[in-house]
């Protein structure tokens, strides 16, 4: 117990936390480009779960470029998988002297998709989903496997 409460000190993880709704209601506020946004919003997960779906007005620049590339300018916030992979991401750019304002999305991409956020990207649509809303249809009838004697 001891390590698990000495590793959460070594990365700092309540500080530079914002919760989903606290990030909406940042964007809400002046808008994700606006003159007056509070940061830059970063998406630090893979390209292709980033065209998938992602924050509004977020950029993405996976977490292994941004910590062996140029830093961008200004206060950041980061959006990663997890708490602790935009943790980790935060530990490295201020080992490197990022002395700007950092701070993380709490429980990661997979929070704000769980509280039912607005998010941008391609998202494709599983069978069930398509067929939602026809009558007398339902998905679990669609997935079943035939039976011998239906065939």
């Amino acid at each position: 117990m001891a390590s698990a409460l000495q590793k959460e000190e070594s990365t700092d993880l309540s500080g530079d936390l914002l919760s989903p709704r606290q990030l909406l209601r940042l964007l809400a506020g002046s808008g994700p480009n606006g003159p007056d946004a509070p940061a830059l919003i970063i998406d630090l997960r893979a390209r292709s779960r980033y065209r998938h779906s992602h924050v509004p007005g977020s950029h993405n620049i996976p977490s292994g470029w941004l910590i062996s590339g140029e830093l961008p300018d200004g206060d950041l916030i980061l959006v990663g998988d997890s708490t602790q992979h935009s943790a980790t991401t935060i530990d490295h750019l201020q080992a490197q002297g990022h002395a700007r304002r950092i701070r993380h999305l709490a429980g990661g991409f997979g929070a704000w998709q769980h509280q039912h956020l607005p998010v941008t990207g391609r998202q494709r649509k599983g069978w069930p989903q398509l067929f939602r809303g026809i009558p007398g249809l339902r998905p679990s009838r669609l997935l079943r496997p035939a039976s011998p004697q239906e065939a």
